[in-house]
């Protein structure tokens, strides 16, 4: 076969059909593994090799390559190919095709195309559904957990208070210390779901970065330099306050922990934009986006950590430590807010961590008006919506010690009912979000339409957001587990709303 053939073929020549493909097309004598034609992209990508062994001029090699596939197309007469990873994560998809010229001669069609970008779409987008599965996981584990916190708490708490001189009252402070280290835990799992209430303000990312530097100098030691790096009017986020000081934080004390023996920790901002090919690849939305960078000269992280960062005990030393929830909380804080987050890190050279959110105006959402407390008593009568019985009796007991009339109901239609048979309709209805048949939400919206100056104060170990506002206003929400006095607290709030 001649190096660049030019047979006919109707009104159509095989070669610029072949010239015009973006992959690499090479016919090959199966016998001797010589290059019998090239395509033009051939051409450009490796140099004219006809004459030469495949195996030599493309793969470097003596003989032929050990995920050839060339033999078994020969062979069977079908295609076959084979996905060969190559250097810098460049991966390509070689396929092998048998065929016959008139003369009788069988040559092998080789084609090699890159299919790098198209395996790390593949690869984030497992990742983003073990991410997920991990998430709602999370958040399962947080709801039971938070719910057999909320029944040891209230029981512990209320023992104390009836057992305040006994032998045993050393023991029930350790439980409800016992009790507030687990409830940390909870609300990392919570966050890492995703799934956490959260009271959101339009804030200037710089403003926030310039008050968060003394706090972050405060938790560093002396030897490591802090320097700010904000691009002028980088813009503002719709966050919550509480939860970005938390990222930030987060990532700082990472940051500090790699640089033991001194360094410099820069903290950053600057707006970027993101086209549909990069919103696909962070699992977001295309457009502007508010970075915040944390970076510093420390020992830097492994490249096989680096792959498991986000995930629950993922780092090892962070499991050594049991406080493996920190990065896959911000992980999960971010995501919440429709952001994403990256890490560029090279062992001995440091690291930079980025958060963006999406970019939002100022005054795009306006300031919650908090409503003021209350010093009244507990005389009026509280509903208490909850499908577990353990915490239902908790509860009940938490309000009664308050001398608050408490009745029960286990969901939102039971509640219904139990509000039909009463000759006056109770002050506040404390409901769980999630509840069998009618849940929290739901039972919110019939009561706004039957009695309007009912209060509704809902609490859960495991939020959703569709609870976070209803026309623009926040609701009452207490998070599992809570005191007694955390409880009586906010629905004395609830109730002088």
């Amino acid at each position: 076969m001649a190096t660049s053939p030019r047979p006919a073929c109707g009104l159509y020549d095989p070669k610029t059909l072949l010239d015009s493909q973006p992959v690499i097309v090479t016919v090959i004598d199966p016998t001797s593994h010589k290059v019998q034609f090239q395509n033009d992209t051939g051409l450009k990508k490796l140099g004219d090799i006809a004459g030469a062994a495949c195996h030599e001029k493309i793969a470097g090699s003596a003989s032929p390559c050990a995920f050839c596939k060339m033999p078994e197309a020969v062979q069977s007469g079908k295609m076959t190919m084979n996905e060969v990873p190559m250097p810098n994560d460049q991966v390509l998809l070689v396929q092998w095709s048998k065929t016959e010229t008139s003369d009788g001669h069988t040559h092998v069609i080789e084609t090699i195309t890159d299919i790098s970008e198209r395996k790390r779409l593949e690869e984030d987008a497992k990742k983003a559904e073990k991410m997920q599965a991990l998430s709602r996981f999370a958040g399962g584990m947080a709801h039971d957990l938070n719910n057999l916190l909320t029944v040891i708490q209230g029981a512990s708490e209320l023992a104390l208070h009836q057992d305040k001189q006994g032998p045993v009252r050393a023991l029930l402070g350790q439980i409800q210390e016992a009790v507030g280290r687990a409830a940390g835990l909870g609300r990392h799992l919570v966050a890492f779901s995703n799934c956490r209430v959260a009271q959101l303000a339009v804030l200037d990312v710089n403003a926030m970065l310039s008050e968060f530097e003394s706090k972050v100098r405060g938790l560093i030691d002396d030897a490591i330099v802090v320097e700010l790096d904000l691009a002028p009017a980088a813009g503002s986020i719709l966050a919550d306050r509480a939860q970005l000081e938390e990222i930030v934080m987060a990532l700082v004390r990472n940051a500090r922990d790699a640089m033991p023996n001194g360094g410099k920790l820069v903290l950053s901002s600057k707006t970027t934009s993101l086209d549909d090919d990069a919103a696909r690849r962070q699992g977001a939305k295309a457009g502007t986006y508010v970075q915040i960078g944390v970076r510093d000269t420390g020992c830097g992280i492994d490249p096989q950590v680096q792959a498991h960062l986000f995930e629950p005990f993922g780092a090892r030393k962070q499991f050594e430590t049991g406080r493996g929830l920190g990065l896959p909380s911000v992980y999960g804080m971010v995501r919440h807010g429709g952001g994403f987050i990256e890490c560029s890190s090279r062992v001995g050279a440091g690291t930079h961590f980025t958060v963006a959110f999406p970019h939002v105006q100022q005054g795009q959402l306006p300031r919650p008006i908090a409503p003021k407390g209350s010093n009244r008593g507990g005389q009026e009568t509280i509903l208490v919506v909850e499908d577990d019985e353990f915490v239902r009796s908790a509860v009940k007991a938490m309000l009664q010690y308050a001398k608050f009339d408490v009745l029960e109901a286990t969901d939102g239609t039971e509640a219904l009912q139990v509000i039909e048979r009463q000759p006056a309709p109770p002050h506040l209805v404390l409901t769980d979000v999630m509840t069998p048949r009618m849940s929290g939400p739901q039972l919110g919206e019939h009561l706004a339409a039957a009695a309007p100056s009912l209060k509704v104060l809902y609490m859960s170990g495991y939020p959703d957001d569709t609870i976070q506002q209803v026309d623009g206003k926040p609701l009452a929400f207490i998070a599992k587990p809570f005191t007694a006095a955390d409880l009586i607290a906010k629905v004395r709030q609830t109730l002088a709303a």
